[in-house]
């Protein structure tokens, strides 16, 4: 006879993504699966890595000392080298238990990872309704093959990948249940910069999804459900998501965690009169495009009353990816975008008093100095310090099959245990050392802070350097079976300074949306 579900231990695990850093978000997408699998009768366990900041010595003693029928976890694939050794280390001290991976960490390369560590399952798209399917498959004895969006092995160790899933609607889904974080730490460690003068130690900021999916294919950018279309939320069930968080958990600051949150004009004017009349006062962010407004054609006029509209609603800043400013490479991005419509969605934007934040990507194939210095000079020419990363070549992206097809990546395993952040260049395919290449970045950018006078040090210039690799002594004190939710913040940041939070000079904590740069017509 089958197990009853509430008979069954199931682990899910919160993967730490960046050890020492001070700012966490509370993980939506393992909020919504977790939701999903309660919703649907189970009883849950958490082992929140992130917030907690526990080390492998104490990771491997919890999974030693505990037993469970089902882990379930997913991460980034950046962090595909410590996932290998966790997974590997549950099944040596927990044979039995089924193993379900998901996310980019798997679900991008499922081939890859069932090869190379001994993962049972692996959820290859959105993971509510697959990753539950597959537990009751398991549960109630049933062919996993009956199953959409999964990879396996079948009894002859052969991978099976199941047809993939059709997209749920966004709004079926049940709004997330945070019963098993710490919400209140994670409230305090988010840290979204504030607003023109309001307080920084006030801010009590949240993460809540709008969208799902991208309605456009960049060549670098890594989004595991490409074949999923764009689908975003009805005004009204953000909107009620958000009054409850702010009731309960006294949230004032929302920070929207999609890859786009808007993808046109019209949905984002919607939404700000939706937010309007409900009467709710509160700060946002959000990532929108750059031809936000020219995609739609919108006059100047047209564009800037949106901004406004937006301003009015709550939006204090907005992110937009410039990435090059090189048309050649704008070409091979596939980014489909106009430089000059870069100038005038800035321009927009900070008409109506919204902080504008940018990033850019070095190292496409094509690249050498003089595209860099282009870079650099079109966002002088917008007055804005970007966001600095270098191309990261990760699965199901075609930077990904281009370095594969050239030579670039021989072994998949190796390379993707040899990946980092988007901050370090792990792989240069251009015909520039790496030397060559930070070096004129480190030009570039410091040309580009003296212009602007952000007053960032030489270290700072790549913003990713100011985070630091601290974790928890594995010494801590925690007994057997503590619910590790509960345990008290081992690391604490000083508290901020308010008067001066818009310019934080020679300091790794430096924000670069708050500097607030006049635009010049």
């Amino acid at each position: 006879m089958p197990a009853k579900k509430k008979d069954l231990k199931l682990l899910f695990v919160n993967v730490c993504l960046r050890p020492g850093g001070y700012t966490k978000f509370l993980p939506v997408g393992l909020g919504s699966v977790m939701t999903y699998f309660h919703k649907n009768g189970y009883n849950l366990t958490l082992l929140d890595i992130d917030i907690n900041e526990y080390d492998d010595e104490y990771v491997e003693n919890y999974i030693k000392n505990n037993n469970f029928d089902f882990v379930l976890a997913g991460t980034i694939v950046t962090h595909y080298k410590w996932f290998k050794w966790f997974v590997n280390m549950t099944k040596r001290h927990q044979p039995e238990t089924c193993f379900i991976a998901g996310n980019s960490v798997a679900g991008s390369i499922p081939e890859v990872f069932l090869n190379n560590t001994k993962g049972d399952i692996v959820v290859t798209g959105e993971g509510e309704i697959s990753a539950y399917e597959a537990v009751e498959a398991v549960r109630l004895e049933k062919d996993l093959k009956t199953v959409e969006g999964i990879s396996f092995r079948d009894e002859q160790k052969k991978i099976i990948t199941t047809n993939a899933r059709s997209a749920s609607p966004i709004d079926n889904l049940p709004q997330i249940d945070w019963q098993w974080f710490d919400v209140e730490r994670y409230i305090q460690k988010a840290e979204t910069m504030p607003d023109k003068d309001d307080n920084p130690e006030k801010i009590r900021s949240i993460p809540v999804v709008t969208a799902r999916g991208c309605a456009f294919k960049c060549s670098f950018c890594h989004y595991v459900f490409w074949n999923d279309p764009y689908r975003n939320r009805k005004p009204k069930f953000i909107i009620d998501e958000i009054k409850f968080m702010m009731k309960k958990y006294g949230v004032n600051y929302i920070h929207f965690w999609d890859d786009l949150s808007f993808a046109s004009a019209i949905q984002v004017e919607k939404f700000c009169n939706a937010v309007i009349e409900s009467g709710l006062k509160f700060k946002w962010n959000a990532s929108v495009r750059v031809d936000l407004f020219s995609r739609a054609n919108l006059s100047d006029d047209d564009a800037l009353r949106v901004a406004k509209k937006m301003r009015q609603s709550g939006c204090y800043s907005v992110g937009f990816a410039l990435e090059s400013g090189n048309k050649e490479i704008m070409k091979m991005m596939n980014k489909k975008i106009e430089v000059d419509a870069f100038y005038t969605t800035v321009y927009t934007f900070k008409k109506a008093d919204i902080i504008c934040q940018t990033s850019v990507v070095f190292g496409y194939p094509i690249e050498t100095k003089e595209t860099i210095k282009e870079t650099f000079d079109q966002c002088f020419k917008a007055g804005l310090y970007p966001s600095i990363g270098f191309l990261l070549p990760l699965p199901y992206t075609v930077m990904y099959d281009y370095a594969k097809a050239n030579g670039f990546i021989t072994d998949e395993d190796r390379y993707l245990e040899s990946i980092t952040e988007r901050q370090d260049i792990c792989l240069n395919m251009t015909k520039m050392s790496n030397e060559e290449i930070m070096k004129e970045i480190e030009i570039g950018g410091r040309k580009l802070n003296e212009m602007l006078e952000v007053g960032l040090n030489n270290e700072t210039l790549v913003k990713s350097k100011g985070y630091k690799s601290q974790r928890i002594s594995k010494d801590l004190d925690v007994p057997e079976n503590t619910n590790i939710s509960s345990l008290g913040d081992k690391l604490t940041r000083p508290p901020l300074n308010p008067k001066k939070i818009k310019r934080i000079r020679n300091d790794v904590s430096f924000n670069y949306s708050q500097t607030d740069f006049k635009y010049e017509e």
